[in-house]
């Protein structure tokens, strides 16, 4: 195949995905002729896509290809390799790349690759980590899986392209095209340096047990020219016998090169200590909130000190990063009520936003409407999910968000597994919600001003914003 800066009309099978619609950003940036295709439903990333001027066909049938197109990407949404447009476009001779090989191929253009891998946390790690080397004057290109991040008031789009030498990316771990492609996608990567925040059982759909995923991650790092990686998961420090290249650990252990201690909240700011291998670095401040976050903070911080940034820039370059589209996002408030939007999807996930909310909130009551996300993970993880969400005031269960890389499941055994969760979980703390009608009438019942909602999920949930609402109005 020839190589990818020759290719000027690429086609996005999937488009409105976040990866693709910032992939597809990435390209409008270099200069090339973008379009895609996706369903009608609106999605997070349509104001970015319409922003950037990409065509969107709502169809996969292979007339809604463009004539002119070169290269046909696609992911394990919408079929994989067996939708309508990516078969025929094989069969046509057209060029046809897993979303994972072009970025590989995208990241092989700059002299240092930076990666970001775990199975939680990566979208905000690699955000700040492109924020703090745009800060540095260093114009990072980047790929974040998020349509966008924040610093203050001011909004800087998922992807970034500048004729630089960094690139900083999400280094998936989920199947190139499921079931019948299980390869992980971080199979096709190598970086000059990695930041691994953690590894955990997220894709049973994909993987049959968690040392298959350490399996994948470890062979990742076998090509990684430096590792760092957070030294408190226990699953990747079970792997540090067997690296080959130069690592360095972060986390609130003393025993990692870079420790985290005193974390306190004061308003609306994280105040903690940083020392690197018995070195005081003194305070530093964050607008971001959880000790997963600070965690993942220092992982940046690590890798900066690791690419020779001075301590003082960074602490300076960092400051300002206020969080990520979809990641504990304060979507609304007023004198009685805040909505807050979060992916969290898995059951760690939703038990650290849970921790990150209560010590920001500690007088308030939290409720959380949870969309789980696809039914193999929901299944698999039941009891975690039950124990997760019933350390919430209440969780309501809505309908199991229809994922387009998931066959469909019948709506009696969805019920059924969520009313079982509900039963696992602590009296009263978990309601299952029939459909859109029964949860707002549940929660007209159950909230009381001064309570913190959040929307959780990483399906459509965060639809739900507007009629939560008008309901507390």
């Amino acid at each position: 195949m020839k190589p990818l800066h020759q290719f000027q009309h690429p086609f996005l099978v999937g488009v409105k995905g976040v990866a693709m619609a910032n992939l597809a950003v990435l390209f409008k940036k270099m200069g090339k002729t973008v379009s895609g295709s996706d369903v009608e439903e609106a999605f997070i990333t349509d104001v970015l896509l319409q922003e950037n001027r990409i065509d969107v066909v709502h169809s996969f049938r292979p007339a809604g290809l463009p004539p002119q197109t070169d290269l046909v990407i696609y992911s394990g949404a919408h079929g994989g390799t067996h939708n309508p447009q990516v078969d025929f476009a094989r069969h046509s001779g057209l060029a046809v790349m897993h979303q994972a090989g072009v970025i590989n191929r995208i990241a092989d253009t700059f002299k240092v690759k930076i990666a970001v891998c775990g199975c939680h946390g990566k979208t905000t790690t690699t955000a700040l980590l492109a924020y703090g080397l745009t800060r540095l004057g260093k114009r990072p290109s980047y790929l974040v899986g998020a349509p966008s991040f924040h610093a203050g008031t001011k909004r800087y789009p998922g992807a970034g392209y500048h004729l630089s030498d960094y690139f900083v990316w999400e280094a998936d771990e989920y199947g190139v095209s499921p079931p019948d492609d299980k390869t992980p996608k971080i199979s096709y990567y190598a970086s000059d340096l990695t930041v691994a925040t953690n590894i955990d059982f997220d894709h049973p759909d994909v993987y049959q047990n968690i040392d298959q995923v350490k399996n994948a991650y470890l062979d990742f790092f076998r090509r990684c020219g430096q590792l760092v990686f957070c030294g408190d998961d226990h699953r990747l420090r079970s792997l540090q016998t067997q690296l080959r290249c130069p690592y360095s650990t972060f986390g609130y252990g003393t025993d990692n090169d870079l420790a985290i201690s005193g974390l306190k909240v004061e308003g609306r700011v994280s105040h903690f200590c940083l020392s690197y291998r018995g070195q005081d670095l003194g305070e530093w401040t964050s607008a971001l909130f959880g000790e997963k976050n600070i965690s993942n903070l220092s992982g940046v911080v690590l890798a900066l000190l690791r690419l020779g940034f001075p301590v003082n820039r960074i602490k300076t370059a960092i400051a300002g990063f206020s969080g990520v589209k979809r990641r504990m996002e304060l979507v609304y408030q007023n004198h009685n009520y805040r909505i807050i939007d979060d992916y969290a999807h898995h059951p760690r996930e939703i038990e650290a936003t849970i921790q990150a909310l209560r010590r920001r909130f500690p007088e308030r009551r939290l409720l959380i409407v949870f969309q789980p996300h696809t039914f193999s993970r929901t299944k698999t993880l039941s009891r975690q999910f039950a124990r997760a969400l019933s350390q919430a005031d209440l969780s309501l269960i809505v309908p199991i968000f229809v994922s387009a890389r998931e066959s469909p499941v019948p709506p009696v055994a969805v019920n059924q597994l969520l009313k079982d969760i509900a039963r696992q979980a602590r009296p009263s703390s978990i309601s299952v919600c029939r459909n859109h009608a029964d949860l707002l009438a549940q929660l007209a019942q159950r909230i009381s001003p001064g309570d913190i909602m959040v929307t959780m999920g990483a399906g459509d949930v965060y639809k739900l914003k507007n009629d939560i609402i008008r309901l507390i109005r």
